[in-house]
């Protein structure tokens, strides 16, 4: 059995990386035959091979950007635009190799100083990188015996994110960034035998969800908004890897959750069935009620949205409870870098909730005429629709919305606000 890590592309993201490798460490999963990267998932893939965990720690616990580039320069360029946009990019390809760009020589100084070809090629680790010839974007896999003469070199090569980085240039040729071809190797470990892997996408969008619940392969990613590639804030390099250090624990079953971390619960509330024969139900009325106004197609827009929400094609119960426990804790603003109880966050959610459940809550201005009432709606963010709607369900006559209205324009706040129900019944049940 030939294991395999995976890493991909990201700049200063990696540290959702170091993250994810500190728990399988942990967990002794650490048994790797081979491993392979893009960019910078390339460097720190050669550091998994050399075992220089201190070394990675050191990297990622102390990284600014004077050791990556000099000068001044903007961090606000998104890697997945500049890589689904490299058609129009590769017209100024040859300007640009005249010209130096940004001065990455920090960088290439502090790649040479990570590198160590004693241990990397002592190790019987196996190691693959990816990178692309500048002219025509062909890709070229590097494998380990490749970097006995340029080590150094192929790892620049790789993480060459121009235009953000120059084309950088050596015996072998021009090249640039390998995510320019495939940001998260894969297919390499595959080609190179792997029968077991574990890959780690740097970008909320995964790249390739194709391996998604695919046999002998984990796919780890992480669930917020990563900011950008070049960012140096330390609390969002610090607070990736903690994200990456949860991720990995949830998807080896330590924990449970998908945004979120939970403590490992062994099941699901006993009311969960019954919630979900309630929502199945209420996709069917929302379906029948598009198929009139021919707004939405979906027969299972729920699930689907929460599906959507996951990168997923198909959500278990598992997924929809968290779906949905996930939607309302980021909508309260809960913290995601720790682990929760269930009971700490539904405890939570409902202190949020608390004053809409309510007898004199007010569920739309008094003064308000039931023809305006859509319009005041629209003036709501989801919380506040989702509020109304709570109410309404503790006091049927309070009417907020006509049925045909939300079935239509708020399906997926109803199906929160019936969870909110359902979170409140429970805890009056203890």
């Amino acid at each position: 059995m030939k294991k395999a890590l995976v890493l991909s592309g990201g700049g200063t993201r990696g540290s959702y990386q170091n993250g994810v490798i500190h728990a399988m460490r942990r967990l002794g999963r650490d048994d790797w035959n081979l491993v392979t990267g893009t960019s910078i998932g390339a460097l720190n893939a050669a550091l998994v091979v050399q075992k220089d965990y201190r070394v990675m720690d050191s990297l990622w616990h102390n990284l600014t950007q004077e050791q990556i580039v000099n000068g001044a320069f903007s961090v606000d360029m998104d890697l997945n635009d500049m890589f689904s946009e490299r058609s129009s990019l590769f017209p100024f390809f040859r300007d640009f190799i005249l010209d130096r760009g940004i001065d990455i020589s920090p960088m290439k100084n502090y790649i040479a100083s990570l590198y160590n070809p004693e241990t990397f090629f002592r190790s019987e680790v196996d190691f693959g990188l990816v990178t692309c010839r500048a002219h025509n974007r062909e890709p070229v896999y590097v494998n380990k015996e490749m970097m006995r003469d340029h080590g150094v070199d192929w790892l620049i090569a790789s993480a060459s994110a121009y235009p953000a980085f120059p084309v950088h240039h050596f015996e072998e040729g021009n090249f640039i960034d390998g995510g320019y071809y495939d940001n998260l190797p894969i297919d390499e470990a595959l080609q190179m035998g792997a029968d077991e892997i574990v890959a780690i996408d740097l970008s909320g969008n995964p790249r390739h969800p194709n391996f998604f619940n695919r046999t002998g392969i984990t796919y780890i990613f992480p669930q917020v908004e990563t900011g950008s590639f070049l960012s140096f804030d330390r609390k969002t390099i610090n607070r990736l890897e903690s994200l990456g250090y949860y991720d990995a624990m949830k998807a080896f079953g330590i924990f449970d959750g998908v945004r979120y971390t939970f403590a490992r619960m062994a099941d699901l509330p006993s009311w969960w069935h019954g919630f979900m024969r309630d929502i199945m139900i209420l996709e069917g009325r929302i379906q029948r009620a598009t198929e009139i106004t021919a707004r939405l197609r979906s027969s299972q827009i729920i699930t689907d949205r929460i599906a959507s929400i996951q990168h997923q094609k198909v959500v278990d119960d598992r997924r929809m409870f968290f779906g949905f426990m996930d939607y309302l804790m980021n909508m309260c603003g809960c913290e995601v870098e720790r682990v929760w109880t269930f009971r700490e966050a539904r405890n939570t959610i409902l202190a949020e909730f608390a004053p809409c459940m309510e007898e004199g809550y007010e569920y739309y201005p008094a003064a308000i005429t039931a023809e305006k009432i859509l319009a005041y709606t629209s003036t709501l963010d989801s919380k506040g629709v989702i509020s109304k709607m709570v109410h309404q369900l503790f006091y049927p006559d309070h009417l907020f919305l006509a049925e045909g209205v939300w079935l239509t324009v708020y399906p997926f706040e109803k199906a929160a606000a019936l969870f909110v129900r359902a979170l409140m019944n429970e805890l009056k049940g203890e």
